[in-house]
């Protein structure tokens, strides 16, 4: 699957939606032109254009195919943008550009779910049962689907509660005490970031247990908070080598096609073997601390 993504990736014309970002871009220059701008906030802004400029011209919403954070899919081409230009198909309007976006996310997060259950289905360990026939691993893709869905939607509202009086209250004391506002803004960031981090197991436990969200969340939680070091240096490193090879495989991905396609296999191989280490780290973890409980 992920060497399938990338040649669509590679071979497909590219959905971008630089028409959008040029426009927000555009308004970030109309703010910087206004009589009494000060001169330090109309630099950032014409560098805010700048990047949102340059973001939209790499922008493709086929990337959202590839669940990669969620899911960890890996792609040598969603980790290091275009690799030629190829035909472009810009869209302007802002509706069909969410429709698209929320459409091939769906799409994504599905063939992100099947991925890591062909993955699970190799494993000897697992609470959850194994699928034995197409239909049977259909449904069960579909069931951890809806359960991915739910907790991206849980995810998304807790955070828009949490979010609102703390960015309510970095908006007030920028304007008292700016430093004491960016300390606010960088520790929400921070308690979002830790929250992650202890949910981080939320989809090997719905894949491998075939649990519930509530459970999975709850799982995740318990086995970071039991071995928060080493899962710690396990997403340090899965990180690092996901990165590095990547890197690596951009250099030979410039000699087309061959090279691009022996990149392409490469990285498949190396990050899909990242992904049947996180979901072992998983399970012999939680097998490990289940034991201890026994004891």
């Amino acid at each position: 699957m992920p060497v399938l993504l990338d040649l669509l990736l590679w071979l497909a014309p590219r959905m971008s939606i630089a028409p959008l970002f040029r426009q927000l871009a555009a308004l970030y220059i109309e703010a910087a032109q206004v009589e009494g701008f000060p001169e330090e906030m109309a630099a950032m802004s014409r560098q805010a254009a700048d990047v949102v400029e340059m973001f939209g011209e790499s922008s493709n919403l086929l990337d959202l195919l590839v669940s990669s954070s969620l899911l960890h899919v890996p792609s040598l081409i969603v980790t290091i943008g275009p690799i030629s230009q190829g035909r472009i198909l810009e869209i302007a309007n802002p509706l069909a550009a969410i429709a698209l976006s929320g459409g091939l996310s769906l799409a994504g997060l599905f063939l992100g779910v099947v991925y890591m259950n062909m993955l699970a289905r190799t494993l000897p360990i697992g609470g959850g049962p194994k699928a034995q026939d197409a239909g049977e691993f259909l449904r069960m893709a579909a069931r951890h689907w809806l359960m991915v869905l739910l907790y991206l939607i849980l995810m998304v509202t807790l955070l828009t509660i949490g979010a609102a009086p703390a960015l309510l209250a970095v908006a007030v004391l920028n304007l008292v005490m700016p430093a004491l506002g960016q300390f606010l803004l960088v520790l929400f960031s921070g308690a979002v970031l830790v929250l992650f981090f202890y949910l981080y197991f939320v989809t090997a436990a719905v894949v491998m247990d075939n649990l519930p969200v509530h459970q999975a969340m709850a799982q995740s939680f318990v086995l970071v908070r039991n071995n928060f070091w080493a899962t710690l240096g396990f997403v340090l490193l899965y990180n690092v080598i996901s990165l590095g090879f990547a890197l690596l495989m951009r250099q030979l991905s410039v000699w087309m096609p061959v090279g691009t396609l022996a990149a392409i296999a490469i990285n498949a191989y190396i990050g899909s073997g990242l992904t049947m280490a996180l979901l072992v780290f998983y399970r012999t973890r939680l097998l490990k601390n289940e034991k201890y409980n026994e004891k």
